[in-house]
């Protein structure tokens, strides 16, 4: 089996032949790569395009335990003001239920090295006091299947964030009642 699928939309499924670590979908409404793993199930848009005579396709996000509380963001969001002055990395892990974890970390100013942890549903980093934003930094490091989420202007009492899903180097944005249990948050 390769490692990447093709596969074309129809009334009964996408048909062709699958890949182990993801598809590409030819839909009516353009190309999306679905992958799967044991912690996020995704379809990303990658071009726009009608093609006429296949079903449409559309983004979505599974998270196979649910959504994330609320709780372990506001810990994830308030770990990385703890230090506005650094970039600085942490991970939402899936261990019988969803944890905050630390991963050993290089971090400086205006950069971080460190190692994905096994199980990660979600990798939070800050930008500390710069806007939130997906640097190219990011889009080279971020090439998992997982929820990436950025805060930046962390010397304010509420922060900037910018979250998406990332697919193998394939990236959508995601709003954030898409991946947490609080509807009424904006944003």
């Amino acid at each position: 089996m390769k490692r990447a699928g093709y596969l074309i939309n129809t009334g009964a499924g996408p048909v062709g032949e699958r890949g182990i670590y993801y598809d590409y979908i030819l839909a009516g409404n353009g190309v999306f790569i679905r992958a799967e793993n044991p912690l996020i199930k995704a379809n990303i848009p990658i071009s726009e395009v009608a093609i006429r005579g296949l079903p449409l396709l559309q983004q979505s996000l599974e998270l196979s335990h649910g959504p994330i509380p609320r709780h372990i963001y506001d810990l994830a969001l308030s770990a990385l003001m703890a230090n506005p002055y650094r970039e600085q990395l942490v991970a939402i892990v899936w261990d019988d239920g969803y944890h905050l974890k630390v991963p050993e970390q290089e971090a400086g100013e205006c950069r971080i090295e460190y190692q994905t942890l096994p199980d990660t549903v979600l990798e939070f980093h800050s930008h500390g006091l710069m806007d939130a934003f997906f640097s190219m930094i990011d889009n080279r490091d971020e090439q998992g299947l997982c929820i990436y989420a950025v805060a930046g202007k962390l010397d304010r009492l509420i922060p900037d964030m910018k979250m998406r899903l990332g697919a193998y180097g394939y990236f959508a944005s995601v709003r954030f009642n898409e991946v947490f249990d609080d509807a009424l948050h904006a944003g």
